[in-house]
């Protein structure tokens, strides 16, 4: 949770319950990753077919522009409210077979792509460029927490429940988020602002788009892969891999944390650089030595979504700044151009991994992040001129 003193009250009193529904949503959405097998076997649909399945969900994150525009006119928080809220149905809707799965992973994924969407605009509006590294970082320990705390749970309920309780469960409790967080809504934050005006596309917003794509790029084959890998390498059932993924969550957190704290002081472009770097590092390492002993697989694993970790949320703040003046919308952009990537990628890491083997889909991940670590260093810039007398931040 991030140290309350970094937002303005009205920001304070709903962020909680903000932070609450983002954990669900990031819960809802790894699971589908680290537990396809048993959704898959769940459902009756093949590895394949449940990798189209998440594609489909990562292509409505194409609708962000929109949802950037709807945020810088309406406000963020109510838009985030609803969001969450349409994101519970597509949870609900889920629960329906094969076919519900399909529909309400699409559901979910506009919900889920307005909430990080409005999120991200939320908290930009409260706090200075100077300290949203530290803020971005800690509300994002939600993302390491959905691995640390909710995957094992959800290992457990797979393990001993229908596979669709798990939905069920989670779109219930995402009800109850979305309600909370409808009850802070105000006026919104910047209601005086011009809503209207595209984002400038400057060097920096080109560059620092395409970075965060090509780090998103590597990460994907990650995500889709590394539950497979370990049932099929080590034979963990669902459970064990969700307790395995214990340390892939602590290490987030640490990651977030470190973030937290470094990001700020180093500067954004640099900590993007060297988390990207080490996942790179990481993903070569898997690509080589694909089987090694558990403890030392998972401790590369670990690695490398630490690297990611870092990385990732290094880019929240910069994104954030890319245009102050059209902020949601710029990062609607960003996350739209990462939907590509990344749906091209669920389309072929399943694929890939059934074909060729985990060491192929981590040698093509480790070639993206590459790209991604020569564009950090070689072509993105720091926004230039980013406000320390932000109004609308705390003092």
């Amino acid at each position: 949770m991030s140290d309350n003193s970094d937002f303005r009250p009205e920001v304070r009193k709903t962020l909680l319950a903000a932070v609450f529904a983002r954990f669900l949503l990031n819960v809802a959405t790894r699971m589908g990753y680290t537990f396809l097998p048993a959704f898959a076997r769940g459902t009756g649909l093949s590895v394949e077919a449940m990798g189209q399945a998440l594609s489909a969900r990562e292509l409505t994150s194409l609708s962000a522009p929109f949802a950037g525009r709807v945020s810088d006119r309406v406000g963020a928080l109510r838009v985030m409210a609803y969001a969450g809220l349409l994101a519970s149905v597509g949870l609900l809707v889920a629960t329906l077979g094969a076919t519900g799965l399909v529909v309400g992973f699409v559901i979910f994924g506009v919900g889920r792509t307005a909430y990080q969407v409005s999120m991200g605009s939320w908290i930009a509006d409260a706090v200075a460029y100077e300290r949203r590294g530290r803020a971005t970082g800690r509300i994002e320990l939600a993302w390491g927490g959905a691995a640390l705390i909710g995957l094992p749970i959800v290992g457990f309920m797979l393990g001993r429940m229908p596979w669709w309780t798990v939905f069920l469960a989670l779109g219930v409790t995402s009800v109850l988020a979305g309600i909370a967080v409808a009850a802070g809504i105000g006026e919104p934050i910047r209601a005086d602002r011009e809503a209207t005006r595209k984002p400038n596309m400057t060097r920096a917003a080109v560059s620092a788009i395409a970075t965060n794509a090509m780090m998103n790029a590597a990460a994907q084959f990650l995500f889709l892969s590394h539950g497979l890998w370990l049932e099929d390498t080590y034979g963990l059932d669902t459970a064990e891999v969700g307790f395995a993924i214990i340390a892939v969550g602590a290490i987030e957190v640490v990651a977030t944390t470190g973030s937290s704290r470094l990001t700020d002081r180093l500067g954004k472009r640099v900590s993007m650089l060297g988390g990207t770097t080490l996942m790179t590092l990481a993903m070569f390492t898997l690509a080589f030595a694909s089987a090694p002993p558990l403890a030392l697989g998972l401790l590369v694993l670990v690695v490398a979504f630490l690297g990611f970790e870092f990385g990732i949320v290094s880019s929240l703040p910069l994104l954030s700044e890319l245009d102050p003046e059209a902020r949601a919308q710029m990062i609607g952009r960003s996350v739209s151009v990462g939907t590509v990537i990344r749906a091209l990628v669920t389309l072929i890491a399943t694929k890939l991994y059934v074909s060729q083997g985990f060491d192929t889909v981590m040698l093509v991940a480790a070639g993206a992040g590459a790209i991604a670590c020569a564009l950090a260093a070689f072509v993105m810039v720091e926004p230039q001129g980013a406000s320390s007398d932000n109004s609308l931040s705390a003092g």
